[in-house]
Order: C-alpha cells, then sequence, then structure tokens
C-alpha cells in the first residue's frame, strides 16, 4: 500500500512537471525538432501498419547491412552499460569563491527542488551564500525572480529549462554586470552566448538521448519484429530527442520495423496514455519493444498491460523513482538512460565556481562511443549518462526514494577538486 501510494504521489508531481513545462516551452522554436506550436495535434490514432524507418540522412550515412548496423549498436549500449567513474572535468578550482554569493531560480516542479538540494550542498562546500528565488514557471513569474535575483546584487545566477524570451531583460542586466549564467536543459548549444555562460544539457544531448533509446531498442531485439516509439512532440527537447531515434534507426538498421506514435500532452495530463499505448500494442501486432521519450509517460502502463493480457519490454530516459522501481521489479520497464539531478546542481555549481574564478567552465571530451556528426555537444558538460537495469538498482537498497547518483562518492570527488 505504501509503495502505491508513493507511486501516485510521483505520478503527480510528474504530471506537475509536464504541464508546467508545456507552458514555459510550448511557444519555444527550435531548429533540430521545430516546435510544438508547428506539430500537428498528436494522438495515437496512427496507421496500425508498421512502415520502415526513414532514410538515412546524408550526415548519418547507412551502416553497411542490418547485421553490422545492431552490432555497432549494440556495442555501443555495452559501453553505455559501464558506470562512469569519475568526474569528466578533472581541472582543479584554481580560486575558491568564497563570500560570493549564487542565485538560484528555481522552477515550480519537483526535479527542481532535487537539483536545488545538489546546488545548495555544493554551495556550502564552496563557502558561497545561496539565495533562492522561486517561480510557477509563468512568464511574468519568471521575470519576476530574475528581476528580484537581480536587484539582490548576486555574483552569479543559475537557472533551468525556461525559455532565455522569459528573461532576456534580466540576462542582458546581468551580462552587461559581467555576472555569469549558468543553465540546463533549453535547446541550445553548451555555451551558447547571449549572457548564458553555459547550458549543461544540450540540444545535443537530448538528440544523443534518442539515439542511445535506438541502439538500446536494436541491441534488444537483433532489428527483429516491431518497435514502437512513443513520443511527445509538445516538448521541443523531446521532438530532438525523437529525431536522434529516427535517424539512428535508419542508419543502423534501415529496413527494421518502425512505428511512431504521437501522444498529445492532453492525453498525457488526463491519464489516457496507458489505455493509448495497449492500443498501439493490439494494433501493430507483436511488437518486440517500447521506447518512451520521457519517463513520465509509462505512468500506469505496466498495469494497463497487465489487464491487457500484454508484455512487451520498455525503456525511457529522463525517468525518476517510479521508473527505477519498474527496473528493479521487472514490471514492464527494462532500461533507463540515466541523469542525475542532484549532480546536476554540484556540477552547475562547479560550473559557477570556475566562471567566478575567470576559468573556463570545463568542456568534456565526448567520448568516441557518443560521437556523431553535426552534434559536438554531446554530453560537453560532463554530466554522467548510463543504461540503467536491473543490476543497477543497488542504490535502492537502502531507501527506495534514492535518485541514481551518477557517480559513485561524487561530493568528494567535487570537493577534491575545490580543495585550492
Amino acid at each position: 500500500m505504501a509503495t502505491a501510494f508513493r507511486r501516485i504521489l510521483q505520478l503527480l508531481a510528474f504530471l506537475l512537471v509536464l504541464a508546467l513545462v508545456a507552458s514555459a516551452c510550448g511557444n519555444d522554436d527550435d531548429d533540430d525538432g521545430g516546435s510544438a506550436g508547428e506539430t500537428p495535434p498528436a494522438t495515437a490514432s496512427a496507421s496500425p501498419e508498421s512502415t520502415p524507418a526513414a532514410a538515412p540522412t546524408e550526415e548519418a550515412p547507412a551502416a553497411s547491412g542490418p547485421s553490422e548496423g545492431i552490432a555497432a549498436a549494440a556495442a555501443r549500449i555495452e559501453a553505455f552499460r559501464e558506470p562512469q567513474g569519475a568526474l569528466a572535468i578533472d581541472e582543479p578550482l584554481a580560486e575558491r569563491p568564497e563570500g560570493k554569493t549564487a542565485a538560484y531560480i528555481q522552477c515550480g516542479v519537483p526535479v527542481c527542488e532535487e537539483i536545488r538540494i545538489g546546488i545548495a550542498g555544493a554551495a556550502e562546500s564552496l563557502g558561497m551564500s545561496l539565495e533562492v528565488f522561486n517561480h510557477d514557471d509563468t512568464p511574468e513569474n519568471v521575470a519576476s525572480a530574475w528581476q528580484a535575483a537581480l536587484d539582490a546584487g548576486v555574483d552569479v545566477v543559475l537557472a533551468s529549462g525556461n525559455p532565455r524570451e522569459f528573461f532576456a531583460e534580466q540576462l542582458a542586466q546581468f551580462q552587461s554586470r559581467g555576472v555569469p549564467a549558468i543553465v540546463w536543459s533549453i535547446p541550445e548549444g553548451f555555451e551558447p552566448g547571449d549572457g548564458i555562460t553555459a547550458n549543461l544539457l544540450t540540444a545535443d544531448d537530448y538528440y544523443f538521448y534518442g539515439v542511445l533509446l535506438a541502439d538500446y531498442a536494436l541491441a534488444q531485439t537483433g532489428g527483429e519484429g516491431d518497435v514502437i516509439f512513443f513520443g511527445l512532440p509538445a516538448f521541443p527537447v523531446l521532438s530532438i530527442l525523437e529525431s536522434g531515434f529516427t535517424d539512428e534507426m535508419a542508419d543502423k538498421c534501415p529496413d527494421c520495423s518502425v512505428r511512431n506514435v504521437s501522444i498529445d500532452l492532453t492525453a498525457l495530463l488526463a491519464g489516457e496514455v496507458p489505455g493509448q499505448v495497449v492500443s498501439a500494442i493490439q494494433s501493430t501486432g507483436d511488437p518486440t519493444h517500447l521506447i518512451f521519450a520521457f519517463g513520465g509517460m509509462l505512468f500506469g502502463v505496466p498495469e494497463a498491460m497487465a489487464d491487457a493480457g500484454l508484455d512487451v519490454p520498455a525503456a525511457s530516459q529522463a525517468g525518476g523513482g517510479l521508473n527505477f522501481g519498474f527496473i528493479a521489479e521487472g514490471n514492464v520497464q527494462t532500461a533507463e538512460m540515466g541523469l542525475a539531478s542532484e549532480f546536476l546542481g554540484w556540477r552547475a555549481m562547479d560550473a559557477a565556481a570556475r566562471a567566478l574564478a575567470g576559468q573556463s567552465v570545463g568542456r568534456a571530451d565526448t567520448p568516441q562511443t557518443a560521437e556523431i556528426d553535426g552534434h559536438p555537444d554531446v554530453l560537453a558538460s560532463g554530466l554522467p549518462l548510463q543504461v540503467l537495469e536491473a543490476d543497477d538498482m543497488g542504490f535502492l537498497e537502502t531507501d527506495p526514494n534514492l535518485l541514481w547518483p551518477g557517480v559513485e562518492d561524487f561530493k568528494a570527488l567535487f570537493e577534491e577538486l575545490w580543495a585550492g
């Protein structure tokens, strides 16, 4: 009963995340994936006949044959099953920012609180003060929070997710004062400029998450049967992710059968996704794998599939505790492309401290297994990324509510870099 109640709370939290991000990002244009406004109303009523993957793009020429492509996909997945044992940014901090003040412009969704915990712990370790300015992700309140931080005269500002148009006026004033701005999860590059010092989750990162999900499906199925991709095109970054998935399937297995099912945000918020997933599976025939653009889309799906007598494995990215529970229990979901929220808070403060010291914020080398033509900023920020499966769920043993740390003992490793 306690587990069920916790899952209900997590579901409500993720639905709140989606509703607020939709209001914040729904009209944000993006070169890679288009905008939500350009996406026709999405339903799960795509034609039941599966279609071959789209033709490979010029940037991603087709592999020499299906077996070679699938072998390459499996090799990449094997590489990303390995945990990241050290920090990707290992240059010591030149000067500790003791006595400086950081502002965190905190959005109104639960994951931003998880990131705040990381930011607060890192600020204390660095000897910095932290001021938090909350908002509810509406354009007016985002601008008000940025203005409050500006009026407070802080030395560095950190924020996530909201389109820069919401706070462009304040950002310009921070830039004129020489105040660094560290952000994440905007559909731009790693060092986009125009007032933003670093973007720790880039458009290229989201593209690569799609590539990795495609590789996982190919590695699991061997290119046999139908793969169903459930997209959420209301969000520009998830449209970028879907492009990565589609391109990789076309490159590694051009004759593989892929069905893309677009889920409308209103259907997600109304709790209609489990029924749409069941309908898509039943109308496809005998799919071998399900891929979800976002972990929160899986809420309620295992129960609906069980009621319908269906058993098809699934994977997603950017999921949370509920997804980790599914994986640990062997309940439909078999893998998560893991991201670490508290780690992100520490890395954001690391980048802020480096900017205040006059250093580069630090750019990680893209692993050879993550190199994609035309996408130079994949994993540039040094955030960990791992294919998490049942054997990786040991961190839940002491507390089922824990989140994936990303790198073992990462706090101590950051503090070693900051020791001076």
